[in-house]
């Protein structure tokens, strides 16, 4: 399905339920994508968007917009989405690959990005084998990539400050992280039951200091 170019907002609930729903193109008119807007889409499988207007506003997923989609396998967004709200892909068990493709946006000297990975956003995507993330995003909160025991990728953005409680919790295949220079704070047990981390390159490791790894765990 095409969402025709006329629509800003897809509201919430406004698809969810739709178990015949198989793919869909979001014009890159939409800001917002609404509350549960495709909740429980079983047998939806792909989700593009192009690229935003950058003369709008910050592109909105919000909370469960996705959630229980549990045949979708890959999903691709511009990096000028900033906001991926709360659960907003949760318990996608099939979804493979997430990935932000580059615009040649720029931010403008007085903007400041601002952009969230909510609480869950990704938790249980069992599937999920690589992430990467635009440069808009800052803040990865807590359990966002939660159980995510396929996950062996993950390319964090230059932009990133904070790392969240038990974001990354039973990431059984990750085997290895680098973080930015741009990081503040690694929040407690944001790695825990990682049992295949072995490597984390970090320049402060004093960002560290609060995410209690696991030893063997090694800092370089």
């Amino acid at each position: 399905m095409t969402i025709p170019s006329s629509v800003t907002e897809i509201g919430d609930y406004a698809f969810s339920g739709c178990s015949n729903l198989q793919s869909i193109c979001i014009p890159n008119t939409v800001r917002r994508i609404g509350f549960e807007a495709f909740r429980h889409c079983t047998n939806l499988k792909s989700v593009v968007m192009p690229l935003l207007d950058f003369n709008f506003a910050q592109g909105i997923i919000s909370g469960g917009a996705f959630l229980g989609c549990e045949n979708m396998e890959y999903v691709i967004l511009p990096d000028t989405m900033d906001i991926i709200a709360d659960d907003a892909f949760a318990g996608c068990v099939n979804l493979k690959s997430f990935v932000s493709y580059k615009s040649g946006y720029r931010l403008a000297s007085n903007q400041l990005p601002c952009g969230i990975i909510g609480v869950s956003a990704f938790m249980r995507c069992d599937s999920l084998l690589r992430v990467v993330l635009p440069d808009t995003i800052t803040v990865i909160e807590d359990y966002a990539f939660a159980c995510c025991k396929s996950l062996t990728t993950l390319d964090f953005p230059k932009s990133l400050l904070f790392i969240g409680w038990r974001a990354f919790w039973r990431c059984e295949n990750l085997k290895a992280l680098e973080l930015p220079d741009s990081m503040i704070s690694v929040e407690k047990e944001a790695f825990l039951k990682c049992p295949s981390l072995k490597t984390i390159r970090c320049s402060n490791p004093s960002v560290l200091y609060d995410a209690k790894l696991r030893k063997g765990i090694q800092i370089i």
